[in-house]
């Protein structure tokens, strides 16, 4: 070894002394610090890696939304409604009409971006559009609102035909003629067949619940009857990149912040169900402004969808106060559920006409429900089309939850969407008599027994309604489109949404990498067009290092002083349970066509121990920086990346796969993010 180092030191004079090399201390040997990284990663680096999944690009947008007092013209990474990773990319103020164009640095994996109008009270409008697009207008292929004027296009003839006894009805029936209540069956964690006792069904108050059937429709408009509803074909296909961007942004099918019972499916029901206005102030109910109501489904991802079907009903507000009073209305047949898989598209529409307060079968309707009556819906489960009642998976929910309560005590199906720290107390008989058991739920942060099971919400002057059809709160297994025939709520709840932020990680020994990429760690975010904040954020090095290139007054500084750490302490939001906080920030003035990327890239780190800078890394070279275009969920001291981030290994052999690694569920030790709203 000794006569290898001075064979190498050997050359390393010879070369200089032709004048070819130029041997400088302060930097880096890359061929080393690539062979540690080889050797740590256990990969070839693709030649063509860069170590920053950024892509860079400009649009134009016209700002002719369909929305009143336009002040700004964005650019976001996905739909803002009702979602917190849609982030501002550009944003610029105009008024209506004006053409804006926006400049941009996206994270690579988007083959999407979104294009918004807001307006003076923070009202979003938007268009989702493919990524290799440079211009944006709202009007070409919008999916513009239809609302009816007149009736010419409706039937004539509407007829109501029989009716069935609902689900509830028939538990109600059940339960009231058993002595014990007792009609389900097979319910025991291990079967067995012993039944429950289900008292809360017996005071009757289900009794009367019935559920109708369209039975003759004529006229014109090409509407007919399929299978007990009112429906043709849809006349407009619409903007479906668009409202597919909406509805999955709004409702994340898998990988959401909260999880269900273990696996990756989301759940949304107290950020998409529970909190949205409609349900705090209408129980998930709509509102009719007086011309007939038409429903378009747009998705059904549910394995279960031909067991379901939607129900409405109606009712005038001042009439109409109590729970009780609901269950005795009748409930009409809407729209016959069918598993389509994850496919989004809009082929029929259905009608939901108004037979009168008191129908009865042969009642006449008109197409169109009473101005101002709410309109409520739900969805009749007939678990594996056996319409049998004892069956824990057949029920019928509600949008409102008040009607739910019985539905959502039924262990099994229902129940166990139930949260953790909800329990019930049942009876149940054995052979050797009638015994009893606390049965807990089994989802964290899971639903309450007044919980909705279908969610409504609003965006781009539409109204959708989502249904959770079993128990893994997503509510995303049937999504229907309210075409027309409701009034828009006005939000009061503006979206909230976040600067995309870039994150910069630093190893401090190149040679010496272990790739927990937390040795020095910066973000930055556009303040405006000509301020960039800088945050020191974690501090993973022993060694003494400083900070350059920065324009701020970082200029110079050691991190450890920046952050007030101590040599016996050095570490700070890298370790659990050590020095923790929300880092130090300045402010730093920049040429508005000045990118964030290239700004943080220029940015380099002393080793005041190696004396070695440390830059940004040329193409194909070790990752000893990388810059990351998100609040990056870094890993803990010293955990390498690669099992932080699995994906990360993919990415770095070749620059065009897995660009999103830094997004993924999968791995372990990671650093919490607790500068994520920030």
């Amino acid at each position: 070894m000794k006569f290898k180092n001075l064979f190498l030191f050997a050359a390393i004079a010879i070369v200089a002394s032709c004048g070819k090399y130029q041997f400088d201390a302060t930097q880096v040997n890359q061929e080393i610090s690539l062979q540690r990284a080889k050797n740590q990663l256990g990969v070839e680096i693709d030649p063509n890696q860069n170590w920053r999944p950024i892509r860079h690009g400009s649009v134009t947008i016209t700002a002719n939304a369909d929305l009143e007092n336009i002040v700004k013209v964005q650019l976001l990474t996905e739909s803002p409604f009702g979602n917190e990773d849609a982030e501002i990319l550009a944003s610029k103020d105009c008024s209506a009409g004006q053409q804006v164009t926006l400049t941009y640095e996206a994270p690579d994996y988007l083959t999407e971006l979104v294009a918004a109008c807001v307006n003076n009270k923070g009202v979003y409008y938007i268009k989702v559009f493919d990524i290799e697009n440079t211009s944006v207008d709202f009007n070409q292929g919008a999916n513009a609102r239809n609302r009816a004027s007149v009736f010419d296009n409706y039937p004539s003839e509407i007829i109501l035909g029989s009716c069935i006894k609902s689900f509830n009805a028939e538990r109600a029936e059940a339960s009231m003629n058993s002595e014990y209540h007792n009609f389900m069956s097979h319910e025991t964690p291990g079967g067995g067949g012993t039944h429950r006792y289900y008292d809360n069904w017996k005071d009757g108050s289900w009794a009367n619940d019935r559920l109708w059937d369209h039975q003759r429709v004529a006229g014109d408009g090409g509407w007919a009857i399929d299978g007990g509803t009112i429906s043709r074909k849809v006349s407009d296909e619409g903007d479906m990149q668009t409202i597919k961007g909406i509805v999955t942004g709004y409702l994340k099918k898998t990988g959401g912040a909260i999880k269900t019972n273990g696996t990756n499916k989301s759940n949304n029901w107290a950020s998409s169900a529970a909190s949205n206005e409609y349900f705090t102030g209408y129980g998930n109910c709509i509102v009719s402004d007086g011309t007939p109501t038409v429903l378009v489904p747009l998705q059904m991802w549910t394995t279960e969808g031909h067991f379901n079907t939607i129900y409405y009903y109606y009712y005038d507000p001042a009439k109409v106060t109590s729970a009780d009073d609901i269950k005795r209305l009748p409930k009409f047949r809407a729209i016959n559920g069918f598993a389509g898989g994850d496919n989004f598209s809009r082929t029929k529409e259905y009608l939901l006409p108004y037979y009168g307060d008191n129908p009865a079968e042969g009642t006449w309707a008109s197409p169109a429900i009473p101005a101002g009556y709410m309109i409520g819906f739900l969805n009749r489960k007939d678990f594996n089309n056996a319409g049998d009642v004892s069956s824990s998976g057949s029920g019928c929910t509600y949008g409102d939850g008040r009607l739910n309560l019985e539905v959502n005590h039924l262990v099994g199906h229902y129940f166990s969407a139930m949260s953790t720290d909800l329990s019930q107390l049942i009876r149940y008989d054995k052979a050797d008599g009638s015994k009893t058991q606390t049965v807990n739920g089994k989802t964290p942060q899971g639903m309450d027994f007044e919980s909705p099971r279908i969610a409504v919400f609003s965006a781009n002057d539409r109204t959708y309604l989502c249904f959770e059809d079993g128990a893994d709160c997503n509510f995303c297994d049937m999504i229907v489109e309210v075409k027309q025939g409701n009034k828009i709520l006005e939000s009061t709840e503006s979206p909230s949404v976040r600067t995309v932020a870039y994150t910069m990680c630093f190893e401090d020994r190149p040679n010496e990498a272990d790739y927990d990429m937390n040795d020095v760690v910066l973000t930055a975010k556009r303040a405006s067009d000509t301020e960039i904040t800088l945050t020191l954020l974690a501090c993973g090095a022993k060694d003494h290092v400083t900070l350059h290139n920065t324009n701020s007054a970082f200029e110079g500084k050691e991190i450890h002083e920046l952050l007030n750490l101590s040599d016996d302490s050095p570490y700070y939001n890298t370790v659990i349970g050590g020095n923790s906080g929300g880092g130090t920030s300045t402010t730093v003035i920049v040429d508005s066509k000045t990118t964030i990327e290239d700004y943080l890239a220029g940015i380099y780190i002393t080793n005041q121990v190696s004396g070695q800078d440390i830059r940004f890394p040329g193409q194909g070279n070790a990752p000893s920086v990388i810059i990351v275009p998100a609040n990056f969920n870094y890993p803990k001291e010293g955990t390498s990346i690669i099992k932080s981030y699995p994906n990360f290994l993919e990415w770095a052999q070749d620059m065009n796969a897995s660009k999103d690694w830094y997004r993924s569920t999968e791995g372990v030790d990671r650093y919490p993010l607790l500068f994520l709203n920030q």
